[in-house]
Parts: structure tokens; sequence; C-alpha cells
């Protein structure tokens, strides 16, 4: 059973334009389109942490330490409060896997012992939670300049963190842990 040539004519054409974007369109990267939806969410949180702030008196590095703890915890809980319904991939969203082959790549740049050094510089005791303030008993483990350069730069007001394995984007203001890609870091090599 043959079908007519006219037929094939016309399926072929439909299959071409289904399959080029119409004039004046682009073709989208997925990849692009994905750390672009990060970056906007990104602005929306900030945008958000900010309108909080403007809530609350500014304070000067000066002031009196128990007087800026009570500000950062009155910021977080009403950031908190904003975003009660957060969870986690909110902001990292489908950019999370780009995230992680980013930190494997640099992993790969460094010894096994660089990364095990890394790795217990910040012990893993706490899986790190949205919405969870970042633990005041561990230190902050910086992200490696090299792997900045990797990473979609962020605005003031936030920051990468890693806590163990786990990639973290960080309220710098509030301390409050925004999002959370788990197990970015690969396990060390032996």
């Amino acid at each position: 059973h043959r079908m007519p040539s006219k037929l094939l004519a016309i399926a072929a054409v439909i299959s071409l334009t289904c399959a080029v974007p119409a004039a004046g369109q682009r073709a989208v990267n997925p990849q692009a389109q994905a750390l672009k939806g990060f970056s906007d969410r990104v602005k929306a949180y900030v945008d958000l942490q900010r309108k909080v702030q403007r809530r609350f008196p500014q304070l000067s590095p000066s002031d009196d330490p128990g007087k800026l703890e009570a500000h950062q915890r009155a910021l977080a809980d009403a950031i908190r409060q904003a975003r009660a319904d957060a969870r986690q991939g909110d902001i990292f969203g489908d950019a999370a896997n780009q995230f992680r082959r980013a930190i494997k790549e640099d992993a790969e740049s460094r010894t096994s012992r660089d990364i095990r050094a890394a790795k217990e510089e910040v012990p893993q005791k706490t899986r790190p939670k949205v919405n969870m303030e970042y633990p005041e008993k561990i230190a902050l483990a910086t992200v490696p300049p090299l792997l900045l350069e990797r990473l979609q730069r962020l605005p003031d007001g936030v920051e990468y963190r890693f806590l163990g394995r786990d990639l973290i984007l960080r309220d710098s203001f509030s301390t409050l842990i925004v999002d959370v890609v788990p197990e970015a870091v690969p396990t060390a090599r032996r």
C-alpha cells in the first residue's frame, strides 16, 4: 500500500514546518532557558528580600551585636513567612543539573585530596532545608573562585555556599537557606 506522491509532499512540508521555528522566532536552547529561569527566580527572591528589609530600621555594623542578631532573626522570620510555601528546587529549578555538571567539571580538575579537604571543611551533620537558617556553629565554606566563574552571577544579597556535598543558595542578610542542590559535589575519588 503506497501513499500518493501528493500526500507524501504534504506530509514532508508539514514535518518541516513543525521542525522549524516560525518566522521571527529563534530556536530556544533549553540549557540557556533553564539558566535564565534560575536568574529570574533569584531576582524575584532578591526583590522580595528588599521589600521585607524595608519594613525594618537600618542598622549599622557598629550597633550592639545583640541588636544585630535580633534584627537578622526578625528578617529571617519575615522572609520565611513570606515564602511559607517555598520548596527545594523553587529557585534552582531545572538548572540544578547544570550546576551539578559545573561542579563535577571543576572537581575533575582538582585532586581527590582537595575534594576531601573541602568536604571536611564543612561536615554534613545537618541536611539543609529551604527556609532553614544556616547553622550558626558551622563554618561558611566558600566556593572556589574558578568554580564561581562557571556559575551564574548572583546579585548582592544571595550567595552560593557548600554545606557538605550540597550546594546551597544562602541569603547573606538573614542567613536563610533559599534553595538547595542536594549532593552537588561528587564523591571524592580514591
